[in-house]
């Protein structure tokens, strides 16, 4: 039977250098992230072995990697290319969700952060 269950990474933080203005991404700011991503665990669940499962710490170096390396206007060009790199590089994924806040805000204002979500189904 299978079971389609839902592996998180919840809260990652890094440093990156993105945005619109120049400043931005030169200097940089803080940045945090969650990956959603679903499967069926059921061969995991038997086995016991990550092999078998998603690795979540595979997904996050991914998520990382692509925040730290590449230097993007959009948080919604980031959210695009992470979701689209971790269906690639995990086949039994059906789903993934991923959240992208940007913590250091260049804005008039008080507030925590500005988040894109994006959703993107294996077709």
């Amino acid at each position: 039977m299978a079971t389609r269950s839902t592996i998180r990474v919840l809260g990652a933080e890094i440093y990156a250098r993105h945005g619109v203005g120049e400043a931005e991404r030169t200097i940089g700011g803080r940045y945090s992230f969650d990956l959603e991503i679903e499967a069926d665990i059921s061969l995991a669940a038997v086995t016991d072995h990550v092999a078998d499962t998603i690795n979540y710490h595979d997904a996050y170096q991914l998520a990382r990697d692509i925040l730290t390396g590449t230097n993007r206007r959009l948080l919604e060009a980031l959210v695009a290319e992470i979701a689209d790199a971790l269906l690639s590089r995990f086949p039994t994924a059906l789903a993934v969700t991923v959240r992208l806040r940007k913590l250091s805000v260049p804005i008039d204002g008080v507030m925590r952060a500005v988040e894109v979500e994006t959703r993107k189904e294996r077709e």
